[in-house]
């Protein structure tokens, strides 16, 4: 097969998985294209999604086959994400259709609260993103539970930073990280490096922020 033929399948394939993750509304989707650079960026071999939702998130950090994904959700929605009784079977029946049609086995849902889950987890991640719970209780939470388990050249991720401001977004101002930036478009998405080499790898790729 031609270089441009194959080029010409795999853009059809992907174009056919991202149909697929959009069945459904997400404020995630303006941060997908920040998302796969990251990968190309940082190579991750585990990534971490809290709150998954409808999926597009956890499907999207699935897309290049680049490390394992977990999408950790109890799936019973709550107050800002919303009560979604059909969130669960929706992400089952799409992980399902990824593995099939697209032979692609990156991601793993899991069902279950995240400190439950934190409480027996020993993986080291390398991108971890937050996206439960907006109060600045559950933020908080959230990252003390398991930010511990970053690699020292990993990435943490909190999305919505711009919509909860005074919770979200304060608790990511309040940390005191020296390679660290936000950006306001699709709820916010506030983004910590934590160190120098991995900020170095990301900074070429902020612009798509943008």
């Amino acid at each position: 097969m031609g270089y441009n033929k194959e080029r010409e399948q795999i853009e059809k394939q992907m174009k056919a998985y991202y149909e697929l993750i959009t069945q459904k509304p997400s404020a995630w989707i303006g941060h997908a294209k920040f998302a796969l650079s990251l990968q190309f960026a940082l190579k991750p071999k585990t990534i971490v999604d809290l709150g998954v939702d409808y999926g597009f998130s956890t499907f999207i950090w699935g897309m290049l086959k680049i490390g394992k994904v977990y999408g950790i959700d109890a799936f019973e929605g709550d107050a800002h994400a919303g009560y979604h009784s059909d969130a669960y079977d929706h992400v089952t029946k799409i992980h399902q259709q990824i593995k099939k049609a697209h032979k692609n086995n990156s991601v793993e849902i899991i069902k279950g609260y995240f400190d439950d889950v934190a409480a027996t987890w020993t993986k080291p991640i390398d991108i971890l993103h937050i996206d439960g719970l907006h109060t600045y209780e559950a933020v908080k939470n959230d990252y003390e539970k398991w930010s511990k388990f970053v690699h020292s050249d990993g990435a943490i991720l909190f999305h919505d930073t711009h919509s909860f401001p005074d919770d979200v977004g304060r608790f990511f101002n309040e940390l005191d990280e020296p390679y660290k930036f936000a950006f306001d478009h699709s709820a916010g998405l506030g983004v910590i490096c934590k160190s120098k080499k991995s900020f170095l790898l990301v900074k070429p790729y902020l612009s798509i922020m943008q």
